[in-house]
């Protein structure tokens, strides 16, 4: 790194907890800088700290625009896709900041990154050379274009954008590139698809869109659903397997089902008792709602609730666990009864008012060791259910 290159970089690292602005207001303190590009790389650094660690800890990498940032993987997604693609040759269709196809290169034996931005596939060149990482070949221009030239590969990575022109987003159609348009000619230069999405496409929708769905993984990180993975395997004729994740710093929740088991189990209601269930964001997206009674032999408060319940603690149900300490009418006056210091953290799941209504309604104040349920019980009828968190 260069005198000037070092003393940029030192000066961005002091600044890293101000705005863009605040470093625009000292560029008469540095006339020969262009600030434009310095703030870039100021907000850039500021967004890895909390999504790319191992990035923002590398001080020869640069950053792309913030929209580019805030479009890329985290670290933490992207390290989960390379456990799925772990083999061979393969290529990132759509290669944007270039975070999935980096860590899909550390089990890879060469991969081709595809971006048709020239200035940010110049980016991702410098960055992955200031990683070291030899492996990947960099291509400036259309990825599909460009894989039609190739020979076999193993696998076949692309997260396909929203249409501009699309107001939704809940199939393969309304992205761009469409996936379904292009089956043949991935099958034909690869065995292994996987298929990036957002977590608004409708799941069953997408696998009954597409050929060969072997399995689909939804994955939350703090049980935020961040992106649906679908691995498309040539000549594969099975159910498609439903794998629920839920990533966390140290640790992860891992649920796996099939929608025909979903359709055939068995659900047995039950009132309160002393523990209350609920899923994480991944198993709520992908509707494993029957599935979760069975495999961890908890019962459903109603039907459409999905919130559940057990005498004994399940301590490896992959959601939060909480005791229960009361079953109470949805007034404020019974309310009161058992709430201490009136603050408690409300979430409403099936019921008619909604979490701001219902809290002006009760006047209660957000925080606390306290959490209240309002939701529907197996007879109908609303209820409140104070509870704490289990350690």
């Amino acid at each position: 790194m260069d005198i000037k290159r070092k003393e940029i970089q030192d000066f961005i690292n002091r600044q890293l907890h101000s705005t863009a602005a605040d470093l625009i207001l000292q560029a008469s303190k540095y006339p020969d800088w262009d600030m434009k590009a310095i703030a870039q790389q100021l907000v850039g650094k500021q967004i890895a700290k909390k999504k790319l660690a191992s990035w923002f800890e590398n001080e020869a990498i640069l950053y792309p625009i913030r929209l580019s940032m805030e479009q890329c993987s985290s670290e933490i997604t992207a390290r989960y896709k390379a456990k799925i693609l772990n083999f061979g040759n393969g290529i990132d269709l759509t290669g944007g900041f270039g975070v999935d196809t980096y860590y899909l290169a550390q089990n890879a034996n060469h991969v081709i990154y595809c971006e048709r931005n020239q200035v940010l596939a110049s980016i991702v060149s410098k960055n992955f050379n200031a990683f070291k990482q030899t492996n990947c070949t960099v291509f400036t221009g259309d990825g599909i274009d460009y894989l039609k030239s190739q020979d076999q590969l193993d696998w076949i990575f692309i997260d396909p954008a929203r249409r501009k022109d699309s107001q939704r987003v809940f199939r393969l159609t309304d992205c761009e590139p469409n996936v379904l348009e292009y089956q043949t000619l991935f099958f034909e230069k690869a065995d292994s698809i996987l298929i990036k999405t957002a977590p608004l496409l409708d799941i069953q929708l997408s696998i009954s869109d597409l050929a060969n769905v072997k399995e689909v993984h939804i994955v939350s990180v703090d049980n935020d659903c961040k992106e649906v993975l679908y691995l498309v395997e040539k000549n594969y004729s099975g159910e498609a397997e439903i794998i629920c994740v839920n990533l966390k710093k140290n640790a992860q929740d891992h649920f796996s089902f099939s929608y025909s088991a979903e359709k055939e189990s068995l659900l047995v209601h039950s009132d309160p008792l002393e523990y209350l269930y609920e899923p994480n964001a991944s198993i709520m997206k992908g509707g494993a709602f029957k599935s979760i009674c069975n495999q961890y032999e908890v019962h459903k408060l109603h039907q459409h609730s999905h919130l559940y319940t057990s005498v004994e603690i399940v301590e490896d149900f992959p959601g939060r666990i909480f005791s229960i300490k009361s079953l109470i009418n949805c007034n404020r006056k019974s309310l009161a009864k058992y709430l201490t210091g009136g603050k408690a953290n409300l979430a409403c799941r099936n019921f008619p008012q909604k979490v701001d209504v219902l809290k002006k309604k009760l006047k209660l104040k957000d925080g606390g060791d306290q959490y209240l349920f309002a939701t529907t019980l197996k007879d109908g009828k609303p209820k409140l259910i104070l509870c704490t968190k289990t350690v």
